[in-house]
């Protein structure tokens, strides 16, 4: 709820950055994911799959942003990352290319 308008119970502004467990509520809360804690948000921008794909890290296009310990990613680029590769590569890393139906 919007403290200044407390009739607005829906939240429609996106935080400038998540963690890896804010970024996990997100994605659920979106509806991008069914599920995902933040240890699999973690597994997934550490694995060989997605290595060439995850947008944070050095020599990646976002850097990690840190704050209060806790790693930070722009959300932008995070919610791109899930909702045009994640489960949408294969066994090599590589995109499939969408078929038509």
């Amino acid at each position: 709820m919007s403290p200044r308008n407390p009739n607005n119970a829906g939240e429609t502004r996106l935080p400038p950055a998540v963690t890896f467990g804010t970024g996990a509520e997100l994605l659920v809360k979106l509806g991008i994911v069914s599920s995902i804690t933040r240890e699999g948000v973690r597994h997934i921008a550490t694995s060989e799959r997605y290595e060439k794909h995850w947008p944070f890290g050095p020599d990646k296009a976002h850097p990690y942003g840190e704050g209060a310990g806790a790693l930070l990613m722009a959300t932008g680029p995070f919610l791109d990352f899930f909702r045009d590769v994640y489960q949408q590569v294969d066994e090599n890393g590589d995109l499939i290319a969408p078929t038509a139906s």
